[in-house]
């Protein structure tokens, strides 16, 4: 398994439970480190398991990436997951992209020292579309916390 200062033998256990029996589905030991590539094949798993063809798989944070929330949706498998914190802006002192705030109605964010990022365009990277936003202000791409 992964770790800051390098890596340690262990094992990565993961589980899909049927919510209305409360009953283990399916489940699998690996000894990857990183389990973010796990969502989709657990969820097919447990649906091939039950025979439930509609299945609603729910994960903890860090249990996936975007492209298994892809894949999940083209399988027919609906995902729900809080967001993954994986970025290193705070510990570089900068802020977070949870500190930017959506302003729906101008398509922007407001960063935490005021300032606006405005949408600059739209790309798409490994299957997904993403938006690009960044301030115009000399300095405000450093966004750093004071």
């Amino acid at each position: 398994m992964k770790r800051r200062d390098g890596g340690i033998v262990g094992y990565n256990v993961q589980t899909a439970v049927d919510a209305k029996n409360h009953l283990s589905a399916a489940h699998e030991v690996i000894t990857e480190g990183i389990d973010r590539d796990r969502l989709v094949p657990i969820a097919e798993q447990a649906r091939s398991a039950t025979g439930i063809d509609k299945l609603t798989a729910v994960a903890d944070r860090g249990y996936f990436k975007g492209e298994q929330i892809l894949q999940s949706d083209q399988a027919g498998i609906t995902p729900i997951a809080p967001k993954t914190l994986t970025s290193n802006s705070l510990a570089d002192g900068r802020f977070h992209k949870q500190d930017f705030v959506y302003v729906g109605a101008d398509n922007e964010y407001r960063c935490p020292a005021g300032e606006r990022a405005i949408k600059r365009f739209t790309t798409i990277e490994r299957g997904m579309t993403r938006s690009k936003y960044w301030s115009s202000r000399v300095g405000c791409t450093d966004n750093k916390r004071r």
